[in-house]
């Protein structure tokens, strides 16, 4: 029997919510399955075995969709978002859609877009770490305190040059509505092949957000040895790094499977979500 992973929100309102989803999906034919331990309604997998199932649904806001396409974009694992929090750029399906559109989801009748994925890492004396994979965005920041880090940057092309602020910024077509684009970066369409680099409260007026190709990798190290600066992956997970870390961004070798809208195109969400061209 074909499957459908859930992933969602912890709260109350969206678990209750995943009750009416489990039943839309059991009358399509699908069996419903989670790694949730609060999900207690559903089947109970492994997460090796979400590699099996034939669409993830995540139920919450855009960190809920991000945590879930975390988890099931390097699966190779298509991802549909349900809408229950505040913003939902990500999850476009709507709670008032569910009816009519999950069923078709299920089917394979929606739109489906492959959307850029980073991988990052960790390199310094010890060696090189996997840190995760980033839908959206890789920052380095420093703490609350009013001190301005420095961070060269690096490509595979060659040398960039160093920034002065209060961090930077790493983002994917498909972040760069997030953090991107309010630290000062361009809006780009979500399926072009780039990397977008936003510092973030530069010192220079001439430190600009830049676009790159999506091949070209980004070398990011620290040089103001300095406390309590942070490398955060979607804003979900991360580290403290110090002068000894190198931070590697790059291109991962597979892209996230994301079911979108069938009938809002993505500048429609530019004008409902984000109110772009409006006076």
């Amino acid at each position: 029997m074909h499957s459908v992973y859930l992933y969602v929100k912890r709260s109350g309102e969206a678990i209750n919510f995943a009750r009416r989803v489990k039943e839309i999906v059991n009358r399509e034919g699908f069996r419903v399955v989670s790694d949730q331990e609060e999900l207690d309604f559903v089947e109970k997998i492994a997460p090796a075995e979400i590699k099996n199932c034939n669409l993830c649904v995540a139920i919450g806001g855009d960190g809920t969709f991000l945590a879930a396409a975390q988890r099931v974009a390097p699966l190779g694992v298509p991802i549909i978002g349900i809408n229950l929090g505040r913003f939902g750029f990500l999850t476009e399906i709507e709670t008032s859609e569910v009816n009519n559109l999950l069923p078709k989801a299920l089917r394979g009748e929606l739109p489906l877009q492959e959307r850029m994925v980073l991988e990052v890492f960790l390199e310094n004396d010890k060696g090189r770490k996997f840190i995760g994979y980033a839908i959206n965005d890789i920052v380095i920041s420093k703490s609350a305190l009013a001190r301005m880090i420095d961070i060269s940057i690096d490509t595979s092309l060659g040398h960039l040059g160093t920034i002065s602020g209060d961090g930077i910024i790493v983002s994917t077509p498909t972040g760069s509505t997030a953090y991107a684009l309010a630290a000062g970066g361009p809006i780009v369409y979500p399926t072009l092949d780039a990397k977008i680099l936003v510092p973030i409260c530069p010192h220079t007026l001439t430190q600009r957000p830049l676009v790159v190709a999506g091949n070209v990798a980004i070398y990011l190290k620290l040089k103001t040895d300095y406390s309590q600066v942070y490398l955060t992956v979607d804003g979900q997970f991360g580290e403290e790094i110090s002068v000894k870390d190198k931070v590697i961004v790059q291109k991962a070798p597979f892209k996230l499977k994301m079911v979108v809208h069938p009938y809002r195109s993505y500048f429609d969400l530019l004008r409902i979500k984000l109110k772009w061209g409006k006076r």
